[in-house]
């Protein structure tokens, strides 16, 4: 029975992409950590709401695409129960922006309408379907921007490392991605949904896969070694947990055949950016 709950449970937490809002808040964390922002309480109830409003919206658009013979868990339940998720979509979305307008500071709100319109634009060139390659990078670049573009925008880049730190999660979320599309490369080709993996073979990305996983979590690892002597005042617990957000991809790919029957690979995989918690918690206290 608990077995049942779990997993019903966590099925709900995946297709809703709660998970997604828990790994932005973890995000959000990170970058305050790495910037040394203090970010307004509303900037924190934007990012997961804003993330969730876009995710659904994508998973509605791909669930009417697909239609009930979806064999993709999120877009059959989004097809499935699309009236009452575009009416919870189109109120999370007007409360984020009558918050962003009201009471983020002007130089962060114009950064969102920049954001706002970028994923606009994403979504846009996924539905028209004529452009298949590079939507893990554009996700990643979004998703990266909307974390960190808010408290890049009140301190600046206060040390040469922090824009190394912010590459490095980048590409972290960038392969992310991937792994994800490799893991799941069989379901979304009986969707139509090849993007990467079409003009790219799924052996030669998951090279590339562990080849880059290695050297961020190397590169993370070794700013971390130094980063009390090279760069002050940096989190040497953030560049850590950049250098897993880094190293996971590439760990579950290594071992993928314990992964393929089950989602443990989405656990880990959303999991790791709520450890960007730690850093915000040892730097608060």
């Amino acid at each position: 029975m608990q077995n049942v709950l779990e997993n019903k449970l966590w099925f709900y937490v995946h297709v809703l992409s709660l998970d997604i809002c828990l790994g932005v808040l973890g995000s959000g964390a990170l970058a305050t950590a790495v910037t040394g922002a203090k970010m307004k309480t509303v900037w924190w109830l934007l990012l997961p709401l804003s993330v969730w409003v876009i995710y659904t919206l994508d998973h509605l658009l791909d669930g009417k695409k697909v239609g009930e013979n979806s064999i993709n868990p999120r877009h059959k339940f989004h097809y499935d129960h699309s009236k009452i998720l575009t009416i919870l979509c189109t109120i999370a979305a007007t409360i984020s922006a009558v918050l962003a307008f009201l009471l983020l500071r002007e130089i962060v709100l114009l950064g969102g309408v920049l954001l706002a319109a970028l994923a606009v634009l994403h979504l846009g060139i996924a539905r028209w379907g004529k452009i298949r390659f590079g939507k893990e990078f554009s996700v990643a670049l979004i998703y990266t921007l909307g974390v960190w573009f808010g408290p890049l925008l009140v301190v600046g880049f206060r040390s040469w490392a922090v824009p190394i730190l912010l590459f490095l999660f980048f590409l972290g979320t960038v392969l992310n991605l991937v792994m994800n599309s490799l893991m799941e490369a069989e379901l979304d080709a009986k969707e139509g949904q090849v993007y990467l993996l079409g003009v790219l073979s799924p052996k030669l990305a998951k090279e590339w896969v562990l080849r880059l996983s290695l050297l961020g979590f190397l590169a993370s690892l070794v700013l971390a070694g130094g980063i009390r002597k090279w760069a002050t005042g940096t989190s040497v617990s953030a560049s850590l947990v950049i250098a897993l957000i880094c190293a996971v991809p590439g760990g579950i790919l290594r071992y993928a055949d314990k992964f393929q029957d089950s989602q443990k690979y989405r656990i880990l995989g959303e999991g790791v950016f709520i450890l960007g918690l730690i850093p915000w918690l040892l730097n608060s206290f």
